[in-house]
């Protein structure tokens, strides 16, 4: 594979397809949903999760190398997002009442929306592994080359790093965004 950029991109952009599909008033119940997501990922289990890992490891007699802890964490936060982020598509959506634009503003809300809400869940995927070095890299295929991407990151990477939703956004700050979102969903 390539470059770490070229695959959140990709993401990117499937994120937009979908809101082109579901439109804007659906997929802001999806921003919603990744809010919620990102306030209890970061405020809660960002500040619990140590704590309550090293004795459910005691209990279980394990103990993992450093590494091995770097792939399961990366691997719990990234799951625990992606379902609640998938409950967000699944059954019966969370949408934002009114009716949907037309034409040219109908379209430039779906990119958006979706923009965002593409730019929220593969930030927040790909932050998940630079908090943890990158665990996924260590992955190889039988050539040993990288499945996912290459090592070390680019400059451009490097750069896109700092912009990552959990490294601009404060952890209280996805739960007052939560909040506006829920203010504006039942507003009438």
């Amino acid at each position: 594979m390539g470059p770490i950029e070229v695959l959140w991109f990709a993401v990117v952009l499937f994120f937009i397809f979908v809101a082109l599909v579901r439109g804007y008033p659906r997929e802001l119940g999806v921003t919603t949903v990744i809010f919620a997501a990102l306030f209890l990922i970061h405020f809660f289990l960002g500040r619990y999760f140590d704590a309550l890992l090293r004795p459910l490891l005691n209990v279980l007699d394990i103990s993992p190398t450093a590494r091995g802890l770097e792939h399961f964490k990366a691997t719990f936060y990234s799951v625990v997002f992606l379902l609640i982020v998938f409950s967000g598509y699944a059954g019966q959506t969370f949408t934002f009442q009114g009716k949907e634009r037309k034409g040219t503003d109908g379209l430039m809300l779906n990119l958006l929306v979706g923009l965002l809400n593409g730019y929220l869940v593969a930030g927040t995927l790909w932050y998940f592994q630079h908090a943890f070095n990158y665990p996924i890299a260590d992955f190889k295929g039988p050539d040993g080359r990288p499945l996912f991407f290459t090592m070390p990151l680019s400059p451009l990477a490097t750069q896109l790093v700092k912009i990552l939703p959990p490294a601009v956004v404060p952890d209280i700050l996805w739960g007052g965004l939560l909040m506006l979102m829920l203010l504006a969903r039942v507003r009438r």
